[in-house]
């Protein structure tokens, strides 16, 4: 934990990783921090072989807390392809909240993909 905390003061961003029964079955970080306007915003990959077991939504729970918590963050966001379902549902059991959709916001493989974007206040994290 040390580690990760000293490598966010210094301005480098820090992977987790997911561990399951001593194996890295996926990793989770904050892919941006804005300092300035305390916020960030997370990004997470998990194998396909454990989707749909609470891995990814404890893991960002624990993310959640460690931003707001450890960085004094004042607003966590995350987003995801308009058609991942279970991406959204991670981010609804962590407790951030649907603001909208992006529309044509990410170029991938040569198509343009909506995007949903989420996000969790100090206020209501504090409030859960």
């Amino acid at each position: 934990m040390a580690l990760i905390f000293n490598g966010y003061q210094q301005g480098n961003l820090m992977l987790w990783g997911i561990e399951y029964a001593g194996t890295i079955i996926g990793t989770i970080d904050f892919v941006t921090i804005n300092d300035t306007h305390k916020y960030a915003e997370i990004g997470y990959v998990l194998s396909e072989d454990f989707w749909n077991k609470g891995f990814t939504t404890e893991a960002t729970k624990k993310l959640i807390d460690f931003g707001f918590n450890e960085l004094d963050l004042v607003r966590i966001q995350a987003r995801c392809f308009e058609e991942n379902i279970g991406s959204q549902k991670v981010m609804e059991k962590s407790g951030m909240q649907f603001e909208g959709l992006l529309r044509k916001s990410m170029l991938v493989k040569g198509q343009y993909q909506h995007v949903k974007m989420y996000a969790i206040t100090d206020d209501d994290y504090r409030n859960l």
